[in-house]
């Protein structure tokens, strides 16, 4: 300061110091700041986007590789040989698929068990998310006999799919295997809550290991009719009578109402078997489970549905039909004696022996029964007609067979009186021709048939 007071009194030009130039530079040029931040604006975004190209570039080049060593991988495995499924471990050994196709290779030999539960334990490790390969490994430790990593793989798989119901399938497969009822059947019952079409391979393996129905029903089998009903099928299949009786027992019990069509297998199961009682047991049950049946119960009138006014149920203690040759049989609802229906046989002009229609009568042996009926002809050219038959549904004895019908008639009233022998339980009703070897055409009508005990 001194100084430079000094020189300006002298009229000397004040001295110049290095900062001196710096400011008088700034001061000289006042945009040269805002040219460079500006140039530094357009620099920083390219700058940005190389980088962001860059890394886009670097991540492509790594999915292509990726993709590449994994198509390789899948082709060379393809081959199922070891070596090549090996080399696919070595491309891609990040990925579970290879080391489980490897160890289920090695297992299905038997060659190297150890070098299997190596190879599966890695692909559970890998991905241990996917339930089929805890119980791929759980397998092969029940062939080793290592029950106690048998269970730990199980659990493993469940907790890996909990909702899965083809895992908790497969895992109650296996604790069945090792005897273990007490926790395979709670699974058999989860996975069919999900899955119903796995119903008959389960009721299968549980029957065969078990063989306790109630057991079966109350552990393993949800509370669903149409599953219970399906489990009573396969009993019936397998002439499992007392089992299969415990079952309908306990779908009776329950009282969950289900299509009555369901069940009806059942019935012909109990007349194949010569169970004419359970049949009317049962077939009572059922009626007073579903209102709907209760109109195809006996009553005074024995035979059911005699006037056909009635959906048919081809069951039970209904009408049974199916197709005859040369007789075209159907309910007609333009020609009946009474209501709105009557049965229609019409015959083509050839041979022609069973209508194909049938029902079953329960009575009581050493008794007697008075049937009739109504039926009407029309053209009817033969040398033998149509009958209504009454036999032993059992052994086909013959009770009453009525006179056969001819030419063109209005409806006329068929009757007759019979003795039903001790030994007889079941009557079967059938429109028959006897004899039978004698071409016919022509149509008859029947309705309002009716059987009495006197």
């Amino acid at each position: 300061m001194i100084l430079r007071l000094r020189t300006e009194r002298d009229g000397a030009r004040p001295e110049e110091f290095p900062g001196d130039h710096r400011l008088n530079a700034a001061q000289e040029s006042p945009g040269s700041a805002s040219v460079f931040a500006r140039e530094s604006a357009i620099l920083k975004p390219a700058i940005r986007k190389a980088g962001f190209i860059l890394i886009c570039l670097g991540m492509s080049l790594f999915y292509v590789s990726r993709v590449v060593r994994v198509y390789i991988a899948q082709r060379s495995a393809e081959s199922l040989e070891t070596r090549d499924i090996e080399r696919a471990i070595r491309l891609v050994p990040d990925d579970a698929e290879f080391p489980h196709l490897l160890g289920m290779r090695l297992s299905a030999s038997g060659r190297d068990n150890g070098a299997a539960l190596a190879n599966l334990g890695k692909a559970a490790a890998l991905n241990p998310n996917r339930g089929q390969y805890w119980l791929d490994l759980a397998s092969l430790y029940e062939t080793t006999g290592d029950i106690q990593r048998e269970n730990e793989a199980v659990q493993s798989a469940l907790s890996a799919e909990p909702g899965n119901p083809e895992v908790a399938e497969q895992a109650g497969q296996l604790l069945l295997a090792s005897g273990d009822t007490e926790r395979a059947f709670p699974l058999f019952k989860r996975a069919l809550e999900r899955n119903p079409e796995a119903a008959d391979n389960i009721f299968r393996e549980c029957w065969r290991k078990a063989s306790d129905a109630n057991l079966i029903l109350a552990r393993a089998i949800p509370a669903n009719p149409a599953l219970q009903l399906e489990f009573l099928g396969m009993l019936a299949d397998q002439g499992e009578s007392a089992a299969a009786n415990d079952v309908w027992q306990s779908i009776v019990a329950a009282r969950k109402s289900f299509e009555p069509k369901l069940s009806f297998f059942y019935f012909d199961y109990l007349l194949k078997e010569y169970d004419v009682a359970g049949f009317q047991r049962d077939w009572r049950a059922l009626a007073d489970l579903a209102p709907e049946i209760r109109g195809y119960l006996p009553n005074e009138n024995l035979i059911v549905n005699g006037s056909f006014e009635q959906p048919l149920l081809n069951s039970g203690f209904d009408w049974r039909h199916e197709p005859a040759d040369h007789i075209a049989a159907g309910l007609d609802d333009k020609v009946a004696h009474s209501g709105g229906h009557s049965l229609s046989l019409l015959y083509d002009g050839k041979p022609a022996y069973d209508s194909g229609w049938t029902q079953f009568v329960p009575v009581q042996g050493n008794a007697d029964y008075e049937f009739s009926a109504w039926i009407k002809s029309e053209n009817v050219t033969t040398s033998s007609g149509p009958r209504i038959a009454l036999v032993d549904a059992f052994s086909g004895a013959t009770l009453l067979l009525t006179d056969d019908v001819l030419d063109t008639h209005p409806w006329q009233l068929l009757r007759g009186t019979f003795h039903v022998p001790a030994e007889t339980e079941l009557l079967a009703v059938k429109m028959v021709r006897a004899p039978a070897n004698a071409r016919i055409r022509g149509q008859v009508w029947i309705d309002d048939l009716r059987l009495v005990k006197r």
